[in-house]
């Protein structure tokens, strides 16, 4: 069953949001961003989460102290890695804290595949060379049935660019594991929207 995951939560109406429709996941964006929050912040909002709500720390080239302090704290039980993480600092990482790590690759074309890391997941998102996710921007998703046999082996979510009315096909054509999701939940003022984060978990769950 193909999971959801709503990431970039900054306030208390988004974790309301949250508890009401009940994704698989949620994300704190902890790493430069326009949607990124504290770790005062992120700890207020943890505990206002429905404590069964798995969160996903999104982080971009961190010292891994930094990360096991978050996961120590109870503030994320997922680490997300968007930058230029390799096989040392995944090993690095994973000898500090035993949270499950999703890598995020940023698909341009079949050698963006190529990499083989220790990671718990994969997700693919597109390839932007201003921002590392959070885009809003799609790829070719058939590239996916493509990829290498080693990624195969490994869940994989899909990001970039997904709402409401692109959501069926994207699961239909990747058979994605998970599918991560920000802009296409919120409104024109940036904000998390009740409706649209409601119509994206039923599309999710009846495309199963």
């Amino acid at each position: 069953m193909t999971k959801v995951k709503f990431c970039g939560l900054k306030n208390l109406d988004d974790v309301a949001i949250c508890n009401e429709v009940k994704p698989d996941y949620v994300g704190f964006i902890l790493a430069k961003s326009k949607r990124r929050i504290d770790q005062e912040t992120a700890q207020k909002l943890r505990q206002a989460l429905d404590p069964s709500l798995p969160c996903v720390g999104v982080f971009v080239n961190e010292e891994p102290e930094i990360i096991r302090d978050y996961v120590e704290a109870g503030i994320i039980q997922v680490i997300q890695l968007h930058g230029d993480e390799d096989r040392a600092y995944i090993k690095k990482l994973r000898e500090l804290c035993q949270a499950p790590i999703i890598k995020a690759l940023a698909i341009k074309d079949q050698a963006s595949f190529q990499v083989d890391l220790p990671c718990d997941a994969y997700l693919y998102d597109a390839y932007n060379k201003q921002v590392r996710g959070g885009s809003g921007q799609s790829f070719n998703w058939d590239l996916i049935s493509s990829r290498p046999a080693k990624h195969r082996t490994k869940p994989f979510f899909l990001a970039g660019g997904l709402k409401a009315s692109n959501l069926d096909e994207a699961i239909r054509t990747t058979q994605a594991d998970g599918v991560d999701i920000s802009s296409g939940i919120e409104g024109a003022d940036g904000h998390k929207d009740y409706n649209k984060a409601k119509e994206i978990c039923q599309i999710v769950r009846s495309a199963q």
